[in-house]
């Protein structure tokens, strides 16, 4: 296993393993009351993005037919660079308690061994089981200050020891031009058609400098290798749907045959292209595609791989 990934193998409640990558993504996962901290909430989201780190919170994802606290909060805990929680009491009938949410969710941090930027206000006083812990305790005019100097340490301290020169989108697309291939432009009713068939599954279209050859392309380096390997079959069975329908639209005058056999044609040349995030998934993803080929030509790459083929454009006589 690559030694520089350390992914989640223990569900905290009981689901099978999520192989969620700890710290991958460059974003900051916020825990806070929704009705206690609604300006801090502001503060914090603009100097974050000033610092080109994603504010994540719960509240703000949709998780349609997931499992919410894994999809919603467990995962952008596991993910993000670091996080900040607003420990800041409710206030009901003039007594101020803990928020049971915020509080479980700094909890969770804490389990993960994540760096996290504790907040709350001074004058209210932190739950006994982490009041040893160091906390930034602020007022209101000086929050916006204790803040950006909490998060700039937290980019420093969390910051990998060889960061990449460049995003991991912008990464994708030198890795991308190395293969001779472009992300397709989607201007034509033709590309749109085809593009539509893998973006219900993740998958954007490309296609070679020439325009000839198009190739299904799948980031999948937050999934785990079987729903990997389900969304490649998936995509299988839209191509083949398509394909086999041509002959009733043919037949119906919704296309020629003119049409169909250049679809088939455009479908024989048509390939498969995943990345995932090691080399044990990619082994992992091959094994089981083996098993059960997609009929498709199909490539997977590991970050390995792509960094491996990023290192030969500096390599000296490149």
């Amino acid at each position: 296993m690559d030694k520089r990934i350390r992914r989640n193998e223990i569900c905290v409640i009981g689901l099978p393993r999520c192989d969620f990558v700890f710290s991958s993504t460059r974003t900051c996962f916020i825990a806070y009351g929704f009705e206690e901290s609604p300006l801090e909430m502001g503060i914090l989201r603009r100097l974050l993005e000033e610092r080109g780190i994603q504010a994540i919170e719960a509240g703000g994802t949709l998780a349609p037919g997931q499992n919410a606290f894994c999809a919603k909060i467990c995962s952008k805990i596991i993910t993000a660079q670091f996080c900040a929680v607003l420990l800041n009491n409710e206030e009901n009938a003039g007594i101020t308690i803990p928020n049971a949410n915020v509080n479980m969710e700094y909890g969770l941090m804490l389990g993960f061994n994540k760096y996290v930027i504790p907040l709350q206000r001074a004058s209210q006083k932190l739950p006994f089981n982490v009041s040893g812990l160091d906390t930034v305790k602020y007022i209101d005019p000086d929050f916006e200050r204790l803040a950006a100097a909490a998060i700039d340490q937290a980019v420093r301290e969390t910051r990998q020891d060889s960061p990449p020169s460049y995003s991991p989108d912008q990464v994708l697309e030198v890795f991308l031009l190395t293969r001779k291939t472009l992300v397709a432009a989607i201007d034509t009713e033709g590309d749109r058609n085809l593009y539509r068939m893998g973006s219900p599954l993740g998958f954007s279209l490309l296609h070679d400098f020439a325009a000839m050859n198009y190739m299904y392309f799948g980031n999948f380096t937050a999934l785990r290798p079987e729903i990997v390997v389900w969304r490649a079959r998936m995509l299988k069975e839209i191509l083949d749907g398509r394909r086999e329908s041509m002959t009733s639209r043919v037949q119906v005058g919704l296309a020629t045959e003119v049409q169909a056999r250049v679809f088939a044609d455009l479908l024989d040349r048509t390939q498969v292209w995943l990345v995932v995030t090691s080399n044990d998934d990619k082994r992992a993803v091959q094994e089981a595609l083996n098993r059960s080929p997609l009929g498709y030509r199909t490539e997977i790459f590991s970050i390995p791989d792509v960094e491996a083929e990023l290192e030969k454009l500096t390599a000296p006589g490149a």
